[in-house]
């Protein structure tokens, strides 16, 4: 997953602007391309790079870096796609894009994404515009294979050797296989990669749990909870640790969620305090993992989650939210003070009142960030 995922389409491109020149994963152009071979070279040098990055093209913008917009015709994504799909690939390994639209500026310009794929090297087995078959034309920093060339032979091993997944760090691969399920096997008490069986997963029960719980065990059909650990290993080295909670008398298996915090005044001094996964990060990758949704319990328990904890579709929409709660807080203490679920759960002491002012505090903040979403759409 690229890193570029977790960030607004406008904060790419500030992103890309403030360094001050082309780089590995970005282009700027004033125009789209006039010539369609132009353009879908551009594309496959973007699709071979042996970092685990998207790629952009951003039209629109001058030589000197500054945003003015198009004033040619400009390129249709389904025109890009067809023409990508009318060309031969070897193995059928085809480049993936998208074009989003944003004004920036005032103006409007297009930014063309090229996903990050380990199908490299991506080639032609017949000749179209300047390129020839065979030939492998990639994207090295700033500048592109030309067209009367070959890439040289370090970079096309590198680009087999990411294939292979011989670029990443063991972490990474594991977490980028966990994407298929299909690759592990169980294995006692947890699993290991078919293709690579040093890369393992344990699952093993936590000594020191006891009692312990947390708030959101009460918004399941069973508050029975108990916890256990998650190693990801290779070979016998812990990569990383998750400790990973039970919830509905062990029928839904998650990650422990993490803590978020609402500051109430301007010291931080007083706090909501909240539960949050981001989508597409590690610990979310480990949650999809474990989760089973074809299995009608484990939905019910996991639907049961999303109405208590909040679901970031990145870290920069997290902190935007914050933001906007905490210079907001009366529509929180409103709606609090309203809302009446959970109030079947007794006050019996302090932890189970502090648990259902928690599970409230859930309800109302997954309202606001979807009516919030909407407004900033």
């Amino acid at each position: 997953m690229s890193k570029f995922d977790y960030y607004s389409m406008r904060s790419l491109v500030d992103f890309f602007l403030e360094q001050g020149k082309e780089g590995e994963c970005w282009d700027f152009k004033q125009e789209w391309h006039d010539d369609m071979s132009a353009l879908l070279k551009d594309i496959i040098c973007f699709s071979n790079t042996v970092h685990d990055e998207n790629c952009y093209i951003v039209f629109g913008v001058s030589d000197d870096l500054h945003v003015t917009g198009m004033k040619k015709t400009r390129r249709k994504q389904a025109d890009i796609i067809e023409a990508i799909s009318n060309l031969v690939f070897a193995g059928d390994n085809y480049p993936k894009i998208s074009i989003q639209s944003i004004y920036y500026s005032d103006v409007e310009i297009d930014v063309l994404v090229i996903y990050n794929t380990d199908k490299t090297p991506i080639y032609l087995k017949r000749a179209y515009g300047k390129m020839r078959e065979g030939c492998v034309y990639l994207r090295v920093e700033d500048k592109n294979t030309p067209d009367n060339s070959n890439a040289d032979i370090p970079d096309i091993e590198n680009l087999w050797r990411k294939r292979l997944g011989l670029t990443k760090a063991p972490l990474q691969y594991i977490y980028d296989r966990m994407h298929n399920k299909l690759e592990w096997t169980e294995n006692g008490n947890g699993f290991y990669n078919i293709f690579k069986p040093e890369y393992s997963i344990e699952i093993v029960q936590e000594d020191d749990a006891g009692d312990a719980d947390e708030f959101y065990c009460y918004a399941m059909s069973n508050k029975s909870m108990s916890f256990k650990l998650l190693y990801i290993k290779y070979q016998q080295t812990i990569l990383e640790r998750y400790e990973i909670a039970l919830l509905d008398s062990g029928r839904l298996q998650v990650p422990v969620p993490e803590w978020g915090f609402i500051k109430l005044d301007e010291f931080g001094a007083d706090t909501y305090s909240y539960k949050y996964y981001v989508l597409e990060s590690e610990r979310y990758w480990v949650l999809t993992y474990l989760y089973d949704k074809e299995n009608g319990d484990e939905r019910d328990a996991f639907r049961r989650l999303k109405e208590v904890v909040l679901f970031y579709m990145s870290e920069e929409e997290r902190v935007a939210f914050e933001l906007y709660t905490e210079a907001n807080r009366e529509l929180i203490d409103i709606r609090l003070k309203i809302l009446d679920r959970f109030n079947y759960i007794g006050e019996k002491n302090v932890k189970v009142a502090l648990y259902k002012q928690r599970l409230k505090l859930g309800l109302v903040l997954n309202e606001l960030l979807s009516e919030w979403r909407q407004n900033v759409e």
